[in-house]
């Protein structure tokens, strides 16, 4: 099974990165756009693996004295990736619990055999991959949502697409 694990956004905040989504288009950039349905905030890439019990155990571990905290959408940014520019929608962490979730959540894993991210944390909501003619867009955000769970996704291939499926959730309390 192909694992991550991220922060959920609520119905609010995936129809805003719609709209954002559906303005940038209108600008004329192309690629492939991520369904509004698998819009999130990864925290780890885990890769293929079917050590759920552990991943579990390390999400439960990071949540375990985490309480919920504010995340506010920013701006349209890109960054490069091995197969050319990623668009995404900034999130803010205003308060740090995020970046402190981050560090917690990668011990944990690491404590449990799972390698660590090669990179800091960059919170951000995907859009595509591969764009091009986004040059100049901006689409500045300011919607917030309280961040309260960690969820563990299966990425499965479903009819020439992904689809990311809930395979475990942590409440942060």
């Amino acid at each position: 099974m192909r694992l991550f694990i991220a922060v959920p956004v609520p119905p609010d905040i995936r129809r805003a990165a719609a709209d954002t989504d559906r303005k940038l288009r209108a600008y004329g950039a192309t690629g492939r756009f991520v369904p509004g349905g698998n819009y999130h905030i990864t925290m780890h890439y885990i890769g293929e693996s079917n050590d759920l019990v552990e991943a579990a155990e390390a999400m439960h571990e990071a949540a375990h004295d985490a309480r919920p905290f504010l995340l506010r959408l920013t701006d349209y940014g890109t960054f490069s990736s091995g197969t050319g520019r990623t668009g995404y929608i900034g999130v803010s962490d205003e308060t740090g619990e995020l970046a402190r979730l981050y560090e917690v959540l990668e011990d944990a894993l690491w404590d449990r055999g799972f390698t660590r991210n090669r990179t800091r944390l960059v919170p951000h909501i995907t859009l595509g991959r591969n764009i091009s003619g986004d040059e100049g867009f901006s689409c500045p955000r300011r919607e917030a949502f309280t961040a309260n769970a960690l969820v563990l996704y299966e990425s499965r291939a479903v009819r020439g697409g992904i689809e990311y499926v809930p395979v475990h959730k942590e409440r942060i309390e």
